[in-house]
């Protein structure tokens, strides 16, 4: 048996809200070309607005990416090592299945549509996922040996989350598995995608959805990079499920959301950490000045906005009082992909209404939809 650790294990809102969802929901998870123009921020002020960087060489890219055991070897076979250990890629993988949203968000940034022979529940949904659109007729993945086998599938792409137990029944049978980690942080952001477009022989591919990425967070980070913290506003995530209040500390998803968009995050300020319970008297403590919920509404969001607004108690809170309880797209919120920074942009719309009125950004492009 292989030791598997879970180093840099994401600590976010995708691994509460599948364990706060397990007692309602079992996940079955558990074209010509389009490239959509980038408009640069025009209401940035010049010496705010970050200048476009080119496109890193792949050879140099590849460098100092966790995982990638040699990144001079651009030929097949390939090895890297996962978090299920040192696996070798025998050729290029022109079949591929992974068992998570965040991977299949990535992957299908990386690879011709063809190249993704199924998806999962979750990737097929459009209120969970953002590439619902390239995966709505695939064949449905479970966490089914047999099913994935059926698939005959060149690689198989497992998260943290994906079972002991399910690797080793797709090693077993022959199946070439590379579990891999998802972050939510710059960084890791940049290794995630050239780990994969590595495995999947799209090193050049990953370095241009890189430098994407980089760009579309630096051009939103220089929103409020020139304002003094003590003009930014307080912020505080909250969701509430079976009576439990839940919010967004230190190495949240949801919490690295707040950062990039701008904001202070309350809960980490009061050394909150990951996505705690707490209570209704520590959310009078933080006072922050804007709420954001990121839980669907078929899931009780609305319905939870709309009590906070109604319950006297909360009467003094800042977001309370001054009516800025925002709903927020769960999809840029329970996903571990570069798609958390629409997420950003979302919310920084609220933070920021006025230096952001007639801004307009970008999205990220596809090889194939």
């Amino acid at each position: 048996m292989k030791l598997r650790t879970r180093t840099g294990f994401n600590k976010t809102s995708l691994a509460i809200v599948a364990g706060l969802f397990a007692a309602m929901f079992v996940l079955a998870a558990c074209g010509s070309d389009a490239v959509v123009e980038k408009i640069v921020p025009t209401s940035i002020p010049a010496t705010a607005t970050p200048q476009p960087t080119p496109t890193p060489d792949p050879s140099t890219a590849l460098v100092n990416v966790d995982g990638i055991v040699d990144p001079t070897n651009l030929d097949w076979p390939r090895v890297v090592e996962g978090l299920n250990g040192r696996v070798t890629i025998p050729a290029q993988p022109l079949r591929i299945v992974t068992i998570s949203l965040g991977h299949d968000e990535v992957t299908f940034a990386l690879v011709p549509r063809d190249r993704v022979v199924a998806a999962s529940v979750m990737t097929q949904s459009p209120d969970q996922s953002n590439v619902a659109h390239l995966a709505a007729d695939l064949p449905e993945i479970t966490s089914d040996t047999e099913v994935i086998v059926a698939q005959s599938p060149d690689i198989v792409i497992a998260s943290p989350f994906t079972s002991l137990e399910l690797i080793e029944a797709l090693e077993s049978v022959g199946m070439v598995v590379l579990q891999t980690d998802l972050h939510n942080d710059s960084d890791g952001r940049r290794q995630d995608i050239m780990l994969l477009g590595y495995a999947y022989g799209e090193e050049e591919r990953a370095a241009v959805v890189v430098k994407e990425v980089e760009e579309f967070e630096a051009e939103l980070r220089a929103v409020w990079e020139s304002n003094p913290e003590g003009e930014r506003v307080r912020v505080l995530s909250v969701t509430l499920y079976s009576d439990s209040l839940y919010t967004a500390g230190a190495g949240s998803t949801e919490g690295e959301i707040i950062n990039i968009a701008g904001g202070i995050n309350v809960a980490d300020e009061a050394g909150l950490e990951n996505n705690p319970v707490i209570s209704y008297e520590s959310l009078i403590a933080m006072d922050p000045e804007v709420i954001f919920i990121p839980q669907p509404a078929a899931w009780g969001g609305e319905k939870f906005r709309g009590a906070m607004l109604a319950d006297p108690t909360l009467a003094s809170v800042a977001a309370i009082r001054d009516g800025r309880v925002f709903m927020a797209d769960p999809k840029y919120f329970t996903t571990l992909s570069f798609w958390n920074l629409k997420g950003a942009e979302a919310l920084a719309r609220d933070l920021w209404p006025e230096e952001l009125a007639d801004v307009t950004f970008g999205s990220f492009s596809f090889p194939s939809e």
